[in-house]
């Protein structure tokens, strides 16, 4: 079984645990009814953290959660004495114009994603709250803003 400071080696992103200074900030979420304490966050700067992260919670035998922008009202971004890998440093946004399409790194926010994309004169039915995470909100379901202004309810992941 691998040791933290094994991972710690592997990985451009902080390892944080208990014994860091800055643990309850890495740990926290959105939703504060939801305090859980994992072993680990990674603080994921690459592909390559997160494909360590998953080799080491595997290999560990430990719970993981992966954290996009930390609005999961469940608490799904988190655990108990498992690995956490916090893609919040994964923000990026490409957008294609002549495609009219965008790809948003898994920690990119709707506020990440409206701004790369306006500067194109693009908009997509997005979250209504701009520090909400783009995937998490794609793949978990909300409201999407655009719809609920013209009267005509449907969720982001409906289109």
């Amino acid at each position: 079984m691998p040791t933290i400071d094994e991972f710690r080696a592997e990985v451009r992103g902080a390892v944080v645990t208990a014994e860091d200074a800055d643990y309850d900030d890495a740990r926290a979420v959105w939703n504060a009814m939801t305090d859980k304490r994992p072993l680990a966050v990674i603080r994921a700067e690459q592909v390559a953290d997160v494909i360590a992260a998953v080799n080491f919670a595997r290999d560990s035998g430990l719970e993981l959660s992966v954290r996009g922008g930390g609005h999961s009202a469940p608490g799904f971004g988190t655990n108990d004495k498992g690995v956490v890998i916090d893609l919040s440093m994964m923000r990026h946004v490409h957008v294609d114009p002549k495609a009219g399409t965008a790809r948003a790194g898994g920690g990119a926010t709707w506020g990440d994603f409206n701004y790369a994309t306006h500067a194109y004169g693009l908009a997509t039915t997005g979250g209504i709250v701009s520090t909400t995470g783009v995937a998490g909100l794609t793949l978990g379901g909300g409201i999407a803003i655009s719809p609920a202004a013209s009267g005509s309810p449907w969720t982001t992941c409906d289109r």
